[in-house]
């Protein structure tokens, strides 16, 4: 074969039909509660892999007869077991078997999404309750509130202006407004071993971003783990100290001392 017959044939085959190999591509596994979660993960995952567009829609099937045929049918396949592999064992019995992974992603995202407006209710709803448990760090609930924000973002995004370009400042205004909304959730959330602190940084104007919140409050956090770590003076039991006053062993200063009695261990002298 020539070099002019090889970058032909080359050009024929998209990039997009070559196998990657591998089983799992993402380690999120779906169970039928976490279907924003997987998906999120999945198509960032084939979006890696160049293999987006068999899910999308983006890349049809080609006619039996078509050169790539072949090279499609096998990537598809590809796609098709990646879905199946990320999906837990017990769910994926109940999802049919497509041999078209477009049709087999349209299926599970048209069983498994709630209703738009449903689902930011319960986003919304999950915000305002959201709070640091007692024992819980400052690093994990951030990271519940940070995932409901994402999850409240992807859903219900921001209205668009008219003007092209944008002439009004919207989307910045709007975020400012989004920012400030925040740090009140989040400092809402807060356990109340840090409300001295809550108020300080209330009490700051202007006030302080969530990220510079956030790194104050893992100081903090930092500061009480060191002082929860120092170990303690060992003090006496009041009962073991009552017991050994009572006995006489207690000793109040100089010399042996009883009750404040002190006591002369010399014999007595002999009476004639």
């Amino acid at each position: 074969m020539t070099n002019n017959d090889s970058q032909t044939s080359d050009t024929k085959t998209p990039a997009s039909f070559s196998i990657i190999p591998g089983v799992k591509i993402t380690p999120v596994e779906f169970n039928g509660k976490n279907y924003d979660d997987w998906s999120r993960c999945f198509r960032l995952a084939l979006l890696a892999k160049g293999k987006l567009d068999y899910i999308d829609g983006t890349i049809s099937k080609p006619a039996d007869t078509d050169p790539d045929f072949k090279s499609w049918r096998s990537a598809n396949a590809l796609v098709s077991a990646w879905i199946f592999n990320t999906i837990d064992p017990d769910l994926r019995t109940s999802i049919s078997l497509q041999d078209n992974a477009t049709l087999l992603w349209a299926d599970i995202k048209h069983r498994f999404t709630m209703v738009n407006d449903a689902y930011i209710f319960k986003l919304e709803s999950d915000i305002n309750t959201c709070k640091q448990g007692p024992t819980e760090s400052v690093m994990a609930y951030y990271g519940r509130m940070k995932k409901l924000w994402d999850d409240l973002i992807a859903n219900d995004g921001f209205p668009s202006c008219s003007c092209n370009p944008c002439s009004c400042n919207l989307l910045t205004l709007l975020g400012r407004h989004r920012d400030k909304k925040r740090v009140r959730s989040f400092l809402m959330g807060i356990d109340s071993r840090y409300a001295t602190l809550r108020s300080h940084i209330l009490g700051t104007d202007p006030l302080p971003n969530l990220n510079q919140i956030y790194s104050r409050l893992l100081q903090e956090d930092g500061m009480r783990n060191s002082l929860e770590t120092v170990t303690p003076e060992p003090r006496s039991d009041p009962m073991i100290y009552a017991a050994r006053v009572q006995q006489g062993s207690i000793n109040f200063g100089g010399g042996n001392q009883t009750h404040g009695i002190r006591i002369d261990n010399t014999d007595p002298p002999e009476t004639t």
